[in-house]
């Protein structure tokens, strides 16, 4: 054939299997990378910084050629084939190769894997044939006709897992906000209620969970109304530093990590003692063992809970509670039933020893707020109106307060309530005498399960808080294709809102690797051009940019090998480093061809003969009309396999071919190559210093390693596990004292307080509204007393009910943190109106994109003006449609006039999973004061700016147009 560069006849000696094997290889990282993003659904408290951090990690083992971090399963790879599909070519010889390749490093039952079938061709008789020709064997013979039982049970769990975790959205809401409920706190209930008796505790319990329902919907609002959670991932610091401040982001942390650690003394406290009560084990030994299991889980860097696997054990454990409330009900004395004991009433005194625990235990069973924020991304994709997930977790707390009223009265009303009051452990172990030794049977499965996933979850979740706060040396090797992809730099913490970093690499000139860096600060741009030889520092741009300083700009950069197409580097900083334009952009290599439908092969083909062709030459080649040839083109420009750039309006296309990746190097090569020649070491020719300052400078090398990174993070584990031995082994252990004073200190402010101010905030500056709001949770007579309610709480503990000294000075000095945390909220503006303008552009429903204006919480009407190569369009509208986004040149916004003082513009674009990726291009912001410009890209996509009033707008400039 005319249009054929090489023929595959001339390549079937064993480019097809080479070819598949790359493949294979982007099959497994992309599969990888998906369970780890899914089982970020069950963190408790995740963090923006910490998942670039494992997502940077995934990415530099791609670049490095390495396997992923954790290899998947092939019930994971057939879970996740709608997402890994579009990168099998449909060629059959390449599908038949990974096919192959997938047979021999996984057991492949035909029954099992209708997707990877489908995906891979294998049920077509083109695929069946060349596997023939290339391995002179029936494809059949892939299969395993008769898998063993461990096989068969792994499939029936995977497709257990698949149903769960495809239920409606409503459900998955529902769901998962009862699994973060039903928590190890149900079994220090009965202890709680046992001093004012069962009737009184069920009025408490409702009063208490009525209350939850409002802060959970108010939280479930806030998070309905962010861009971020709706389109990114379930960090709960980042819509409190959006909305609140990143001053409120980080209490938000120290609480959760205070919450967390208090969590954990308390399991290795109350399964110790129920385990003991039921073996011959010390409870110290089986604390050891918990401890041990925390650890384990906190040093493994990735989570192994699934939604689906959370599911189950919260269902597991809500099935035996009903089960042991049906037994208690059989054993019910009316005596124990209808026993009061509630101060003032009927003259009796007050005894603060009754409210020790009750208030406390009564607030902290129904904080399930965590879960559902973690999950709300899973939920908000599928339902973006916020119905099911507003809906879904307010349903939750009504059916656990029906759970929690029945566990009550079936405890209560069997075990005499002197007999509760005195009890150190949970509930089980009095409710044992009555019942029989099943409850003892029963006690063990729940200390596994539900303490077990407990001590998991937090011991992980810790762990990472702590380790987000360490400081950081990362020296990594990055791979830069030339002007393809970029490298970006922020300082982390609350220093994110300041100067930015791109480095782009520009190729060699004069033999010597040239790089571009970008920066971004205080709304004004700076590009400088530098040759990276020997080493290059980022405080040599210091002189011209002097405000970096003040910044955390901290950044190496070593040259390891460079070619005219691609550059290694090493890159040491204390920065977060992402990159921009997604995994490895690998362009067009000449094996590509042969993936190619035939069509655009032939047309790939022709193009590498022409060079640089424009529409009109390709629609005559292909005697095509345009708009058929630009359907062709589109896919192979959004594949990286050909370049568009646009000359005096007029859309040109070139083949692109990617430079040849040569062998990768490891990071532990190159270091154990490097001559450490640092002026400033210990040891080094240049500096002698002193003993004392060697001795500071392996303390600091040793705590920014990763080992000492990974001990510092388990800290508070240690330190949780060192005191839970001391007060069993002293007698001092209380399961529902530490209960109790966890949940008065720390869910008073995480699910009181932290969403009553997110809710008024979120009502001014949300970019998006609600399919369901109550009103009535955002009035003044509401939100008012609830604040007043969770912040008086703190301080009526802290001067009446508690009587430690201890108790008392963390409780008031929480109320009083509390208390200045909101004054200063409200002095930085945390609840005046924001003009939000998103520009978002939706890959999933094709090339069109939309404009929409949200002022205060609800659709403003602007002046939209979109700029195409061949006109424009204006129109007044709140949601502006946008037409073939590919072709946007600019679009300019007038804004309206707005009481708002705060202009947030957000450009992303959605990918095939429902995520926002950041939009490359350039915006300008005018007012009659200045104008500012930004490289959204280096800010995240995201920027926010101070309005004062008058006349403003906007104007949002592609890369490519920009470029041009």
């Amino acid at each position: 054939m005319a249009d054929e560069l090489f023929t595959r006849e001339e390549v079937l000696g064993g480019l097809p299997a080479r070819r598949a094997a790359t493949i294979l290889f982007l099959i497994e990282t992309r599969t990888a990378h998906l369970v780890a993003q899914s089982r970020e659904a069950l963190q408790l408290f995740l963090t923006e910084e910490l998942v670039k951090e494992r997502d940077r990690v995934f990415l530099d083992a791609f670049n490095l050629g390495q396997p992923p971090p954790r290899r998947p399963t092939i019930q994971e790879l057939e879970t996740h084939v709608r997402l890994w599909a579009p990168l099998v070519p449909q060629n059959p010889s390449v599908q038949a190769a990974v096919g192959h390749l997938l047979g021999q490093k996984y057991s492949l039952t035909a029954r099992e894997v209708p997707g990877i079938r489908a995906a891979l061709g294998l049920d077509t008789t083109a695929v069946q044939r060349a596997y023939e020709r290339l391995y002179h064997a029936p494809l059949a013979t892939l299969y395993v006709l008769r898998p063993t039982l461990g096989e068969r049970l792994r499939w029936l769990w995977a497709t257990l897992a698949r149903w769960l975790e495809t239920l409606s959205p409503f459900w998955a809401a529902f769901s998962i906000t009862l699994a973060g409920i039903i928590q190890i706190g149900m079994l220090a209930l009965p202890i709680a209620i046992a001093g004012i008796g069962p009737l009184p505790g069920t009025i408490v319990l409702l009063l208490f969970g009525l209350i939850n329902f409002c802060t959970i919907v108010s939280l479930a609002e806030a998070v309905a109304r962010n861009g971020t959670m709706r389109y990114g991932r379930g960090f709960l610091g980042r819509i409190v530093a959006d909305y609140l401040g990143p001053g409120s982001s980080l209490l938000l942390s120290g609480v959760m990590c205070f919450s967390g650690t208090l969590r954990l003394l308390v399991t290795y406290i109350g399964a110790p003692i129920l385990l003991a009560s039921a073996t011959p084990v010390p409870a110290s030994i089986w604390a050891a063992v918990f401890f041990g299991y925390g650890v384990y889980t906190a040093s493994r860097g990735l989570s192994s809970a699934t939604v689906a696997s959370t599911l189950l054990v919260v269902a597991i454990n809500v099935s035996l509670l009903l089960f042991l409330s049906l037994l208690a009900f059989s054993h019910m004395h009316l005596e124990y039933l209808l026993y009061v004991n509630v101060p003032f009433l009927d003259g009796r005194p007050f005894d603060p020893l009754v409210l020790q625990a009750l208030f406390g235990t009564a607030l902290g069973v129904y904080y399930g707020h965590n879960n559902m924020v973690t999950t709300a991304s899973l939920i908000l994709r599928r339902d973006t109106s916020g119905r099911s997930l507003i809906w879904g977790s307010a349903i939750a707390i009504v059916v656990s307060i029906m759970i929690h009223n029945i566990w009550v009265l079936a405890v209560n009303g069997a075990v005499p309530p002197e007999r509760l009051m005195g009890q150190r452990g949970t509930a089980l172990e009095p409710l044992a005498v009555p019942i029989g030794p099943i409850v003892q049977v029963v006690g063990v499965v729940l200390a596994i399960l539900m303490f077990g996933m407990s001590v998991a979850r937090v011991s992980f979740s810790v762990s990472n808080l702590v380790r987000e706060r360490l400081p950081v040396q990362a020296h990594t090797v990055v791979t830069l294709p030339r002007r393809r992809q970029r490298v970006l730099l922020q300082p982390r913490g609350v220093a994110a809102n300041g100067a930015r970093l791109g480095l782009t690499y520009l190729g060699l000139t004069d033999g010597m690797p040239r790089c571009r860096v970008d920066v971004q600060c205080n709304g004004h741009m700076s590009h400088s051009e530098i040759t990276v030889t020997g080493r290059w520092n980022a405080t040599t741009l210091f002189a011209r940019l002097p405000e970096l300083r003040t910044h955390g700009i901290n950044l190496t950069l070593e040259t390891l090998d460079a070619t005219p197409g691609s550059v290694h580097l090493r890159v040491s900083t204390g920065m977060l480093l992402t990159y921009a334009d997604g995994w490895d952009t690998v362009g067009l290599s000449p094996s590509d061809v042969l993936t190619l439908p035939d069509a655009q092969r032939q047309l790939v083909n022709w193009m590498l003969r022409q060079g640089e062709v424009n529409l009109a030459q390709v629609a005559a080649h292909c005697h095509q009309p345009t708009e058929a040839v630009h359907t062709l083109l589109f896919p192979l420009v959004q594949q990286g396999f050909v370049r568009e750039r646009q000359v005096h309006g007029t859309a040109h296309y070139r083949a692109s071919f990617a430079p040849t990746r040569g062998r990768q190097i490891t990071p532990e090569i190159w270091q154990a190559l490097e001559t450490f020649d640092d002026p400033h070491a210990p040891g080094s020719r240049e500096a002698r210093p002193a003993r004392w300052r060697v001795v500071l400078y392996r303390i600091k090398q040793a705590l920014v390693s990763e080992r000492g990174r990974i001990v510092l993070s388990v800290s508070p584990i240690i330190l949780a596990f060192l005191v839970a031995e001391w007060l069993l082994a002293t007698g001092g252990a209380s399961f529902t004292r530490l209960i109790g004073f966890a949940g008065v200190v720390t869910v008073s402010l995480a699910a009181g307080v932290f969403p009553v101010l997110l809710l008024a905030a979120s009502r001014r500056k949300g970019e998006y509204v609600p399919g369901v709001v109550f009103r009535f949770l955002g009035s003044p007579w509401v939100a008012v007393p609830l604040y007043i309610f969770f912040v008086g709480n703190l301080f009526l503990h802290g001067l009446v009910i508690w009587q430690q000294p201890v108790e008392r000075t963390a409780a008031l000095v929480t109320g009083m943190l509390m208390l200045s945390m909101t004054v200063v909220m409200i002095r930085r503006g945390a609840f005046t109106p924001r003009l939000v303008v998103e520009l978002r552009h939706d890959q999933r429903t094709g090339d069109d994109a939309v404009l929409t204006i949200v002022a205060g919480g609800h659709p403003a009407a602007a002046a939209v003006r979109l700029h195409y190569a061949d006109g424009e369009q204006a129109m007044q509208t709140v949601a502006a449609a946008v037409p073939t986004f590919s072709a946007l040149h600019a679009a300019t916004v007038q804004l309206p006039p707005t009481t708002a003082r705060e202009l947030k513009v957000w450009a992303h674009a959605v990918t095939a999973e429902g995520q926002a990726t950041d939009l490359a291009g350039l915006l300008e912001v005018h007012t009659e004061a200045n104008t500012q410009q930004f490289d959204l890209q280096l800010c995240g996509g995201q920027v926010i700016v101070p309005l004062r009033g008058g006349v403003c707008w906007i104007k949002f400039i592609r890369q490519d147009a920009a470029g041009a």
